[in-house]
């Protein structure tokens, strides 16, 4: 498993009662937060990052920093690629979707759909939504994992963990021919409207000028292309840090409230064995899992979901604990985004469960050793 796949399955991905009683007042933004995110961008070389903290269920400050492009300021209205986080909103639109009885989370998606790749396996029938948004399919994550570079299963579905983009890609297919309606529609309907948000499926259609331009791991400015960044399920969310909070609040609202209540903070597979637990002391050792579109890790008094995006130029993380209400939304445009954003928030949030778990992993600390700055 390559630590990019890890680092996805890791990250992938309701309002409580205690949420949902009297709020406290929320946190002030930190004094030394713009000298924190010079740091963070500093130590681990990328161009810019955008950070929203949430307190109680209502965004407490935001913090921006860095550059969108060569010589464009990070602002409010810059557009990054959240690669993977697109995911949860595949995952939202399904739920959606099932809330309003148009499918079935359980049922085959070869009633409307079947992958080329997988027409002569049998156990294509086996492939449901919920498998799906579960990463339970037993597909590795993209065709050209493949010897052949043609898809494959390597397990039973619904057998075992295997995160796959491919397979959410299988899912949007089914939900654009059920509904006899475009994917990116269906979002724009189902989720973006409803939600209050903005947000691109792709980078065709978004407003140039508040695109962020990608930053490799050598600190090197690339090229946005349209065509590089086609519309997906899986893949290429360009959203603001702003709008994204907004979607992830009302998704948790309607996880706590909703007619789907429940689906995407209830663990369908667990993740232990990918991830196995490296905190000194293993009683205070999370239970790791995925559930229907979310990572998610639930210790003794924090039930965290969460997702994370990461691909060569961008880094991103939303993490919200559904017991107290609090949670973050940090993009980052470089491919070393994954140390600036653990360093950020590490830095004034040590207390932080998840942040602390994810950074006790051995696999963790090794990609930070290689993505920190040299020392002069």
């Amino acid at each position: 498993m390559t630590f990019r796949l890890l680092l996805a399955g890791l990250l992938a991905g309701g309002l409580s009662a205690t949420a949902m009683a009297q709020a406290e007042p929320p946190v002030e933004r930190p004094s030394n937060i713009d000298a924190l995110i010079d740091e963070s961008l500093t130590l681990y070389p990328s161009a810019g990052l955008a950070i929203i903290r949430i307190e109680d269920g209502e965004r407490s400050w935001a913090a921006y920093g860095g550059e969108q492009g060569p010589g464009v300021p990070v602002t409010e209205d810059t557009l990054f690629n959240t690669a993977s986080i697109a995911k949860t909103l595949t995952a939202e639109l399904t739920l959606r979707l099932a809330a309003a009885g148009e499918i079935n989370l359980d049922e085959p998606i070869s009633s409307e759909y079947v992958h080329p790749d997988l027409a002569d396996d049998p156990r294509h029938e086996l492939l449901t939504p919920a498998i799906i948004l579960s990463h339970q399919t037993g597909l590795k994550n993209w065709a050209y994992q493949y010897d052949d570079d043609r898809l494959a299963f390597t397990y039973d579905p619904g057998n075992g963990y295997s995160y796959s983009g491919a397979a959410y890609e299988m899912l949007a297919e089914f939900l654009a021919r059920r509904m006899d309606t475009p994917f990116e529609d269906l979002m724009q309907a189902w989720v973006f409207a409803p939600l209050h948000a903005e947000a691109y499926l792709g980078a065709e259609g978004a407003p140039s000028a508040h695109l962020t331009t990608p930053m490799g791991h050598d600190g090197q400015y690339g090229e946005i292309q349209s065509a590089d960044y086609a519309p997906g399920a899986a893949d290429n969310l360009f959203v603001t840090a702003g709008d994204y909070t907004t979607l992830l609040l009302g998704m948790m609202e309607a996880e706590a409230n909703g007619p789907m209540a429940g689906a995407r903070g209830t663990q369908q597979v667990s993740t232990a064995n990918e991830a196995p637990c490296m905190l000194e002391d293993q009683s205070e050792c999370p239970e790791n899992g995925h559930t229907l579109g979310w990572s998610v890790s639930r210790f003794d008094d924090a039930h965290f979901i969460f997702h994370g995006g990461s691909d060569w130029a961008e880094n991103a993380l939303a993490l919200y604990d559904m017991e107290s209400g609090d949670g973050y939304v940090v993009m980052v445009n470089g491919g070393n985004g994954l140390g600036s954003f653990l360093h950020l928030i590490t830095a004034f949030d040590p207390d932080n469960q998840l942040i602390s778990t994810l950074m006790s992993m051995p696999q963790i600390q090794g990609a930070l050793s290689q993505m920190r700055a040299p020392e002069e």
